[in-house]
């Protein structure tokens, strides 16, 4: 029968090169059913004008498509990576980046639960998040938003952020749908990539966001294989509507529709659009130009005309309306008011606990953590606390409510820049937190932060080495939305600042924060800088977070979600940061690399990094034995097509037994990973992991389920997911390279 789907994809792919594609419309499955139902019952009560109302937008946070007179309410959007954009009264959450370090799915599952309490109190309908976009290059800007650089732990940590989010009824909107990774060019440049790349890596997340029924999509700004995101017929009709079943709805990126693409996008799959339609290969958007959709539109005239048909309009109605029945809005929903207080001392808590549980402790030598509890402290660098009006130059910016916040280029460090940024409602520095702490222990804070004097920083440390202290030293670089960073190092010079320091003071602790990889290298090595932390992005609750890993409240558990280089050079892929738009064509970023992004171009190349995926210290030890490796015995498919059920079976299971060896409770990130016998397969891919917290002394018995997916390659001849022949390799250890147990396994294929 194979025949049949080889000569179906065939009709489908001509369809797709002739531009005669349209999407397929909703089908309920996947438990939409119901929603659905209920949708074309709504829409079918509709006029033609209020049909295509609810399609677009005109400015970003205002109400879109209410009718009255059928109880439609419409729906508000809000950007929410970060916490709630835009709206006083909202908490400043860890970075997303965060929550992937600390490979927690409870946690991750808690983060977004309290973020879409705070949407739904203020009548927010759709929060734009998960970010599932990977890391292919290490100084991205919005990495932030992200999951970092493995499409095994960022679907993951998608899967619970979509979970969480819409078990408060709030729809989640998984972005930027696809290949939208870097800032640089992103208007103007297509993003390259071959199907089994596509499969294996981009869309992985993604697919995991749908399997957890996430309810809508945000399409990007970027071109995918030389056609724009937004209007793509094969990555949003055939892979995410056919392939992944999903029925939800397609929203644009603001002014991601561009002149000529309408006709193209709505047929391909896009629902509705967000800002005016944009020039082709432009900078920016006008706010001023014509809208794609709504009333009046190019839309409007294309269903009048036949180039865009009724049923497509009207699937594009079914899909909104039967999220909002599938989520619940249509009874009870709060009113929209974004000035309601959706603050909790709930929320302040779990912000600490997810910053002190996403702090990667990379070195720990000579006793150096956690702090004696009444020691005198030397504080150093800008990070440490918030710098309204600092040298070099005054660093007050209007922050997204239209109230004042302290920039985001200098002082503490709560998370990326850009349309993701929360105004805080409080910050809790560094400094903050220490002195709170010296107070109640009764020590001294001495406290240096000015950057840029590296003289008088050796001479304070030289008193701070004296007096037989540690030297804590807070650096950060500055990052965000619109800009991929030129280098890895500290801002403000942060890398001196740490040089400086660590010249004159044998204990040197280095506090680094960022919106993902930076380079140790010139420092990280120094005998005198006895510590480091990878503290990322906190949130408002920095400053505690970070004294509970200092002083040992939290044992750190943290583990990176990306590879930390020797070099930036050493990684398979850099943005040109000078390329600039060709008005006429889409700049080509190709992804030659294929498969082999982060630690599985390191593993393949044999290179050596600063720190590697997957690593992160505790303050005790573990041991890893009696590793079980139980593949199915029963004849297994060899290959089954992308839509088929089966790609989620589970056709291995692995178990391992862990022991906390050291004098101290803690939590270990058992990690499972796989290398395939397919052909062109990476050294080994995380395929599993868990969250095991023990006392000393302690043991569990860990297991990982493999499905089909984690262990098959993507077949672009057969368009499926299809099992290898040969010998899988089993590892699981505590980092991609800290492999404790080994072992093999092989199945019978028909």
């Amino acid at each position: 029968m194979y025949w049949i789907s080889l000569l179906v994809s065939a009709i489908a792919l001509a369809n797709l090169a002739s531009g005669q594609y349209v999407v397929p419309a909703a089908d309920g499955s996947g438990g939409w059913a119901d929603a659905l139902g209920k949708a074309k019952a709504l829409v079918a009560q509709m006029t033609q004008e209020e049909k295509l109302n609810i399609t677009q937008q005109n400015n970003y946070f205002p109400r879109v498509g209410e009718i009255d007179r059928l109880g439609y309410t419409g729906l508000f959007y809000a950007d929410g990576a970060e916490g709630i954009r835009g709206a006083p009264y909202s908490s400043a959450f860890p970075q997303a980046l965060n929550g992937a370090a600390s490979w927690d799915r409870n946690l991750l599952y808690r983060r977004a639960v309290a973020i879409g309490q705070e949407a739904r109190s203020k009548g927010i309908n759709v929060q734009f998040g998960p970010g599932l976009n990977l890391m292919r290059i290490p100084n991205a800007g919005r990495e932030f938003e992200y999951n970092g650089a493995d499409p095994y732990l960022a679907g993951q940590a998608g899967a619970e952020h979509v979970k969480g989010v819409q078990s408060q009824g709030v729809m989640a909107m998984m972005r930027h749908y696809i290949g939208n990774d870097q800032e640089t060019g992103r208007r103007w440049t297509s993003s390259n990539m071959d199907d089994r790349t596509a499969h294996e890596l981009y869309l992985w997340p993604f697919q995991d966001a749908v399997q957890a029924g996430v309810a809508s999509t945000m399409c990007s700004y970027n071109g995918l294989n030389g056609t724009y995101s937004c209007a793509d017929p094969t990555s949003l009709g055939k892979w995410l509507h056919e392939e992944l079943k999903f029925q939800g709805w397609v929203l644009s990126d603001f002014g991601a529709i561009t002149f000529g693409e309408e006709i193209q996008a709505a047929n391909a799959g896009l629902d509705s659009v967000i800002g005016a339609t944009a020039p082709q290969l432009a900078d920016s958007f006008s706010f001023s130009a014509p809208y794609p959709f709504g009333p009046n539109s190019t839309l409007s005239r294309a269903v009048e005309n036949g180039t865009v048909s009724q049923d497509r309009l009207d699937d594009m109605a079914h899909r909104i309306v039967s999220a909002w029945y599938k989520l619940g809005q249509d009874q009870n929903y709060p009113a929209y008011n974004t000035s309601v207080n959706s603050l909790s001392k709930e929320h302040n808590d779990l912000i600490r606990e997810i910053g002190a549980k996403s702090i990667v402790l990379l070195k720990n030598i000579n006793g150096s953590l956690p702090l004696r509890k009444s020691q005198d402290l030397y504080v150093f660098g800008q990070a440490a606390s918030v710098d309204l009006f600092g040298a070099p130059f005054g660093a007050v910016s209007t922050g997204g409510g239209g109230g004042f916040a302290p920039n985001t280029d200098q002082g503490n460090f709560l998370g990326g820049a850009g349309s993701s940024y929360v105004v805080p409602p409080y910050q809790i520095t560094l400094l903050d937190a220490l002195n709170q702490q010296a107070r109640e222990q009764s020590f001294q804070v001495y406290a240096y932060l000015d950057n840029f004097n590296h003289t008088v920083q050796a001479a304070q440390a030289a008193s701070g080495e004296a007096a037989g202290v540690t030297c804590l030293v807070d650096v950060r670089q500055t990052c965000g939305e619109g800009f991929d960073r030129p280098n890895l190092t500290a801002s403000w010079e942060g890398d001196q600042t740490i040089l400086a320091v660590a010249s004159t003071c044998s204990n040197t602790a280095v506090i680094y924060s960022a919106c993902g990889p930076f380079n140790t290298t010139g420092w990280g090595d120094h005998p005198n800088v006895t510590a480091i932390l990878d503290a990322g992005g906190l949130g408002q609750e920095a400053g505690n977070a970070l004294i509970d890993v200092l002083y040992g409240t939290v044992n750190p558990s943290a583990k990176l979600p990306y590879t930390l280089a020797k070099d930036i050079s050493d990684y398979p892929a850099l943005p040109d940061l000078t390329i600039q738009t060709l008005n006429t064509s889409f700049v080509d970023v190709d992804y030659n690399e294929g498969l082999f992004i982060d630690y599985r171009w390191f593993d393949k190349n044999n290179i050596e990094p600063a720190f590697e995926f997957g690593f992160g210290l505790s303050y005790t030890t573990f041991n890893y034995s009696n590793l079980s490796v139980q593949p199915s015995t029963a004849t297994v498919q060899k290959t089954v097509s992308a839509t088929s059920d089966d790609v989620f079976e589970c056709l291995a299971i692995v178990t391992v037994d862990l022991c906390n060896s050291g004098q101290v409770g803690g939590t270990e990130i058992p990690q499972l990973y796989i290398g395939s016998p397919a052909d062109g397969a990476p050294v080994k891919v995380l395929r599993g992991f868990d969250t095991i917290g023990l006392d000393a002394g302690a043991k569990k018995n860990v297991e990982f389920q493999l499905t089909r997916r984690d262990l098959s390659f993507w077949d672009t001849y057969n368009e499926g997911w299809t099992l290898p022949d040969g010998e899988y390799k089993v590892y699981v250890g505590a980092s991609s390279r800290d492999i404790r147990e080994t072992g093999a396994m092989k199945f019978t294929l028909k």
